[in-house]
């Protein structure tokens, strides 16, 4: 296992896969058998397969009795494993343990290239500063070089978490468990994120009920850097959609249209 991000030029072009699935509540045995059975039906299609947040546990107040150690657990090496025998790259998020200490972590596996990112913002509402660790710092993932900027539900409210500065990356993948009451709030912030950055936007988000009975009806999507949904998902059933991301209009737009380059100065205390 390691977390590597060392910089290479971007493909021309990038195909990922939006799973927007129901969940399993707490069990983690039969949401890594669904993950798999998506892996096994997008094999050649696709580069990077997106899962919603907490796949392997929903999101619930006991999802951390069901985190497994990061370094020590199993999960990590069954998700090399999948990504291994299917050749595809896989990312969601998952709770697990780090040092003792329970995050929602999001992860990118690619072989054994996995990379991570920790939700930032703990949603207080539904009681997740009692249940993790905010994330300690502000990373940046790496695939096929293409830099991505990882958000984690509740983080996607947060700009100043999120700004694209000096263009210091090309994508953001957003995975949540965000209920039917606030689907606008979704909807525009996603978009909002692709404009205010000029970035590609993944939003994947769960459908179903979970075990308190909130629902879920997905709205994920693609958006490119001027705000338009280049692909999108049946809304409020599981469903699968592979779009596909160029690299030569983004950097055109970005020369075109620098606003990047009017952007305030600040500094970020993670």
């Amino acid at each position: 296992m390691s977390q590597s991000n060392t910089s290479t030029a971007p493909t021309a072009e990038l195909r990922v896969a939006l799973v927007q699935c129901s969940i399993y509540d707490l069990d983690v045995v039969a949401n890594l058998r669904k993950l798999e059975e998506q892996l096994g039906s997008l094999v050649g299609q696709c580069d990077l397969v997106v899962f919603p947040e907490a796949i392997t546990t929903g999101f619930s107040a006991d999802a951390t009795g069901y985190a497994e150690d990061w370094q020590t657990g199993s999960l990590v090496e069954r998700l090399e494993d999948l990504s291994i025998r299917y050749g595809l790259a896989l990312a969601g998020s998952a709770f697990v343990l780090d040092e003792g200490t329970a995050v929602n972590r999001f992860f990118l596996v690619d072989g054994h290239d996995v990379q991570y990112q920790d939700k930032r913002h703990l949603f207080s509402l539904g009681g997740e500063p009692d249940m993790v660790r905010p994330s300690r710092e502000r990373k940046l993932l790496l695939f096929r070089g293409w830099r991505i900027m990882p958000l984690v539900c509740y983080d996607l409210r947060f700009p100043v978490w999120a700004r694209c500065r000096q263009n210091d990356y090309d994508l953001i993948i957003c995975v949540a468990n965000w209920p039917r009451g606030r689907r606008e709030v979704w909807s525009t912030l996603l978009r909002a994120r692709a404009m205010e950055n000029l970035a590609y936007v993944i939003g994947v988000n769960r459908v179903g009920r979970d075990a308190t009975g909130l629902e879920y009806l997905g709205d994920s999507v693609l958006v490119n850097p001027r705000g338009e949904v280049l692909s999108a998902c049946a809304v409020g059933e599981e469903s699968v959609v592979v779009g596909t991301m160029d690299y030569a209009p983004l950097a055109s737009l970005r020369a075109k249209f620098p606003v990047w380059q009017d952007a305030d100065d600040f500094e970020l205390k993670a």
